[in-house]
């Protein structure tokens, strides 16, 4: 079937035009190219997923084996009593699905808390499904099997394993499920899910779906259903409809247990594959005129030269630092730019606008050209340009691809200053401003499920003498509804030192706040090997000095690195800091002497195939714990990361009867994603399963690997 596609594809468009030129006729050639773009369209065709009450691929209450496309993350709300669900869902990858939850018991009052503002009762949930077999894998002829963990963490009162079974069928416009649970789910389930209109382009409802579903979920089990209103089950079919608007908002109503209407709202966007919510039209199109490749000399002097490439390169986004003529090892003589790129976020763009520059600008009588990239404050690589290629290049001979094939990333060499002739340099930018939103949250607290702080934060960035960095950071808080919020544990407060869980006290603050000033040098010591020193305000609660360094070779997929840092814990107001710290004694708060160190060994290694960066950190944290961080990140081929982490370490941190160690999920998004022109900032948010003081590793600075990283994405 797909060589016929193949041939379709391939060998229809020829045969047309020979057939419409002999003929003299159009119709026929658009009569093929029509088949041929319904053949791409067949080829291309997705068998939509959609989504049930927790946001999983799935049914109504019960999973199915098919998920959503790579990258793509969804929220949503299901009322399905008797609960109210608060639902996130992330497509890792093609066969990995995580989705979280979070329940709240409706007409039950929170036992402890209830009477204090939290209001009804709550869990949270974390969900993972993995896929042994796609369906589209098969082109639909197979079916599709995953196998999912419900509430594999945290107090596990909804948890369940399955294996599903989904077959697809596109000619009759339907999936059927089979599967198999355990624990909340009891045994054998399944269902129907069909679409009355059909899947055709033209269709108005094309979108919408009828479903019908076994549902196995032991519900009369009081340790697998908590809720007492949940526990009666007239018929264990369920029944409903979907819907899907503009392809990104689900609707789903149905009727349940025989006895309750659910109705869940949803939306999901495939973050991970966008190219950015705006065109690009702010971008200046590759350097093309004009050209000049006059050798240096009489006609083209020295300063000239530099001045062609400093504009050309301000043009395109690029900061020219320095520029320098010197020969090297052969004795062949070498233009040797430093740049710094403001602009672009990825290593391809960068080295396509730089290879039109070189190919249009670059003087005949040059035998090599070296750019080095510059990062916060030191160069990070270079790429060496051979100027018969950059004449190939320039005269179309050869593409992007052949010249950065041709002209790879080498370590930086620090050329020798006895042959070393500089004609331009300039000093990097002294301030940076930026204006973005603040905000603050939290979830469980005593006094209510969701708490938060809304604000701006300004701030200012720049670059002093010797190449030191500095980071400015004013805040203001204008809503805020943290006023209840002691930042204190009422159940389980923690008995270790608290160098984390006061960071409520900080953000309670109202006015202007005094958020970051802090001063770092970094540098490449050569040979892969790079180091920095931080100094200053790093965040809101703390002021010290930290030191790095990091083994980190071009082209490596793996790199090492030591950090260690000596922290004060700041005072509540103004600049001051203090000795002391809180800690309980029980419910008692007392204030010991601190002076925090941390240090850790970190190991890092990029699968690039799979996109996925892991790092080991291994040491002691700020709490005086020792143990280990391991942290893993999903990153797309757009800039958008997607990461988690899981901590364990010695602290004996005890939370409801059992030993907590931390761990949280995080985003970091390209604000290049809403800009009509590229960008590297970055947008980051993290959020911990618990607000706890074990395994808490402050921040000190930018760090290394992130800043060369960023530098080295393709």
């Amino acid at each position: 079937m797909k060589l016929v596609k193949l041939f379709l594809i391939v060998f229809l468009p020829f045969c047309s035009a020979i057939l419409c030129a002999k003929e003299g006729s159009y119709e026929e050639l658009m009569r093929d190219l029509l088949i041929v773009e319904e053949v791409n369209r067949q080829i291309e065709y997705r068998y939509p997923a959609t989504y049930n009450n927790t946001l999983q691929g799935g049914l109504i209450n019960m999973p199915s084996a098919l998920m959503g496309e790579e990258g793509e993350i969804g929220f949503g709300f299901s009322k399905t009593p008797p609960y109210r669900n608060w639902n996130g869902r992330a497509q890792l990858y093609s066969n990995l699905e995580i989705t979280l939850n979070y329940r709240i018991f409706s007409g039950i009052l929170d036992p402890v808390f209830g009477h204090l503002g939290f209001g009804e009762f709550s869990d949270k949930g974390a969900n993972l499904k993995l896929a042994l077999i796609r369906p589209e894998d098969s082109d639909y002829t197979l079916p599709g099997i995953s196998i999912g963990w419900d509430d594999f963490l945290g107090t596990k009162g909804f948890e369940s394993q399955y294996v599903v079974a989904t077959q697809v069928l596109p000619n009759f416009n339907a999936e059927l499920t089979i599967g198999y649970g355990s624990g909340r789910i009891k045994q054998w389930f399944g269902g129907l899910l069909w679409y009355p209109f059909g899947r055709s382009w033209c269709t108005p409802f094309r979108n919408l779906s009828l479903t019908v579903e076994y549902d196995s979920i032991d519900y009369k089990n009081p340790q697998r259903e908590p809720h007492p209103r949940g526990r009666s089950q007239k018929s264990k079919f369920n029944y409903g409809f979907k819907y899907r608007l503009w392809g990104v908002i689900d609707l789903m109503g149905s009727y349940i247990r025989g006895k309750e209407y659910s109705f869940a709202l949803s939306t999901h966007y495939n973050f991970g594959k966008t190219q950015g919510f705006l065109p690009k039209i702010d971008d200046p199109l590759p350097y093309v005129a004009p050209r000049n490749t006059e050798s240096i000399g009489c006609l083209r002097p020295e300063e000239v030269v530099a001045q062609d490439f400093l504009y050309a390169l301000l043009d395109q986004g690029f900061v020219l630092l320095r520029a320098q003529l010197t020969y090297d090892d052969c004795c062949r003589r070498v233009l040797r730019l430093s740049v710094y790129n403001c602009r672009y976020l990825f290593e391809r763009q960068l080295r396509c606008r730089l290879n039109h520059i070189l190919g249009s600008l670059t003087p005949s009588n040059i035998d090599k050209v070296v750019v080095v990239l510059e990062a916060e404050g030191f160069p990070v690589q270079e790429y060496h340009y051979h100027n018969c290629f950059l004449k190939m290049y320039g005269r179309r001979c050869i593409g992007n691809a052949e010249l950065d094939l041709i002209s790879p990333i080498h370590e930086v060499k620090i050329p020798d200053p006895c042959t070393t002739q500089q004609i331009f340099k300039q000093e990097r930018p002294l301030f940076c401003f930026s204006l973005l939103p603040k905000f603050h949250t939290f979830f469980g607290s005593t006094t209510g499920k969701f708490k938060y702080a809304l604000g701006l934060s300004a701030g200012a960035c720049g670059y002093l003498p010797f190449d030191i960095f500095y980071q400015f950071q004013v805040g203001w808080i204008g809503i805020s509804k943290l006023e209840n919020f002691v930042g204190v544990d009422r159940l389980n407060p923690s008995q270790i030192i608290n160098v984390h869980t006061d960071i409520v006290c900080y953000y309670k603050q109202r006015g202007i706040t005094f958020d970051q000033l802090y001063f770092q040098k970094s540098a490449n010591l050569s040979y892969g090997w790079f180091g920095r020193l931080s100094l200053g305000y790093f965040t809101q609660n703390y002021v010290g000095a930290a030191a790095e360094i990091l083994y980190y070779p071009v082209n490596s997929c793996w790199a090492v690195g030591f950090e260690t840092a000596l922290l004060k814990k700041r005072s509540l107001t103004g600049l001051g800091f203090t000795n002391t710290i809180r800690k309980f004694d029980g419910f008692k708060p007392t204030f010991v002497p601190f002076t925090g160190l941390q240090y850790f060994v970190d190991l890092y290694y990029d699968l690039r195939d799979w996109q996925t960066k892991f790092k080991v950190s291994i040491g002691r944290f700020l709490a005086r714990d020792v143990g280990v961080r391991y942290e893993c990140t999903r990153y797309f081929s757009n800039g958008l990361e997607l990461y988690g982490w899981y901590t364990r370490t010695n602290g004996h941190d005890i939370v409801n009867g059992q030993v907590y160690f931390d761990k949280g999920i995080g985003i970091s998004m390209p604000l290049d994603f809403f800009y009509t022109y590229s960008c590297r900032k970055r947008w980051n948010y993290s959020l911990s399963a618990w607000l706890r003081d074990v395994g808490y590793r402050a921040p000190t600075g930018r760090g290394l690997y992130e800043t060369i990283h960023h530098q080295r994405i393709w």
